[in-house]
């Protein structure tokens, strides 16, 4: 009897234990890829199904006409396993208006852009005894899928890493190298660099601001060039499933659209 009743115990027990746990793992605040440009080194969970929807906001005035450009980025990802996401993502609806009726150009344009189908692998976790970062692999294909406008060339794959490592004073360092085959107006493919650095620091246990230089793109001129920011920002936890939280960016060199501000809502189920 006694062999017994200490079953039992030890059976209430654990199931104590696993509910505490679960209920650990259900109160872990939700990660984003956004609003920052360098992604999150995490997946969301097998299961698990997050969207990340932007506004974003654009003035170039480069030249003496003025080019203003408004998009609704969107990411929506699907958690296969715990450690892979698949992703879909577009720049969604864009609008491009420019304000010098001599210019040639057409005063408006707007249309959907392309969609973006691939996958994140988080293939390991931070260890801070060797320094050792959190890491994912993120595999994209541009689809040629867009409205005439705005729609891409071929197919356009790319790969990138993310690496994030927690420092002390509520720090982390994020570094996101990558690469991308991408084809010009002309047919002809090239391959352009993607980098990103972030320094996050968490101000609450649901605040946390960010500076980073952005380089959507690194290329020769005559693919374009490299376009790279200066990025600031901040994101605010709602709830554990749901964030605000919004990005300013300036131009760090004359190839690059002046400045922009991006505002987003993220929220996982």
């Amino acid at each position: 009897m006694k062999v017994t009743k200490s079953y039992f115990v030890a059976f209430l027990s654990l199931f104590a234990l696993s509910f505490f746990v679960r209920a650990a793992f259900a109160e872990e605040p939700i990660d984003t890829d956004g609003p920052d440009f360098v992604d999150s080194s995490e997946a969301i969970g097998k299961g698990r199904f997050q969207y990340e929807a932007d506004v974003v906001v654009q003035r170039d005035h480069r030249s003496s006409m003025a080019i203003d450009t408004r998009s609704t980025p969107i990411l929506l990802k699907y958690g296969i396993t715990d450690a892979i996401d698949m992703r879909v993502q577009t720049d969604g609806y864009t609008r491009i208006a420019n304000d010098d009726d001599h210019s040639g150009l057409s005063p408006q344009q707007s249309g959907f852009n392309d969609i973006v189908l691939g996958f994140k692998w988080h293939s390991q976790d931070a260890y801070a005894w060797t320094l050792r970062p959190a890491t994912s692999w993120i595999f994209d294909i541009d689809t040629p899928s867009g409205s005439t406008t705005f729609k891409g060339r071929g197919i356009s794959p790319s790969l990138r890493s993310v690496m994030t490592w927690e420092l002390p004073l509520n720090l982390s360092l994020g570094i996101m190298p990558g690469i991308k085959s991408s084809v010009t107006s002309d047919g002809r493919r090239f391959v352009s660099g993607i980098f990103g650095v972030v320094l996050d620091r968490k101000i609450t246990e649901k605040f946390r601001t960010f500076i980073e230089i952005s380089l959507p793109q690194i290329a020769r001129s005559a693919n374009g060039g490299t376009s790279a920011y200066w990025d600031v920002g901040g994101a605010y936890l709602l709830t554990v499933d749901s964030q605000l939280g919004f990005r300013v960016g300036l131009a760090a060199n004359q190839n690059t659209p002046s400045q922009y501000v991006l505002l987003e809502l993220a929220q996982r189920f």
